[in-house]
């Protein structure tokens, strides 16, 4: 058997009463940020936050760009801003969704704008995330 070696630059634990994997995000642009509990959702495609953060930040929700989201429960529609992104303190440039109907309630980090740019460890028994650029 070989042995595969990875490092990380930060360890997360996570609270194992939680629902899911949650992490704290924070999202905006350099004046103003907000923080987000956030689910680490490597099903989904984009990273969606609830309608109310983009209001938060100031956002025209409908002026962003067009996304349909497509569940196992039907669809939704949602629009996507280019914003700064910080995870455990490691900071992006992404293109996060917020839910155009405010009865979604879910803030997810998916693949694109945030998995396809960390590499990423799970512990789930020690409730430890470790992650790191990629």
């Amino acid at each position: 058997m070989q042995t595969h070696l990875l490092e990380f630059d930060r360890l997360v634990s996570y609270d194992p009463n939680s629902t899911g994997i949650t992490v704290d995000a924070i999202i905006g642009f350099s004046d103003t940020q907000i923080s987000v509990k956030t689910k680490i959702d490597t099903g989904s495609s984009i990273c969606l936050f609830e309608r109310i953060y983009g209001e938060q930040l100031g956002l025209n929700i409908e002026a962003g760009l067009f996304q349909r989201v497509g569940t196992a429960t039907g669809s939704f529609t949602s629009y996507g801003f280019r914003l700064g992104l910080n995870v455990a303190g490691l900071e992006f440039d992404s293109l996060i969704y917020f839910a155009e109907d405010r009865a979604i309630r879910r803030n997810v980090l998916g693949r694109h704008g945030w998995l396809e740019m960390v590499r990423l460890g799970l512990i789930d028994y020690e409730r430890k995330l470790y992650i790191s650029k990629y």
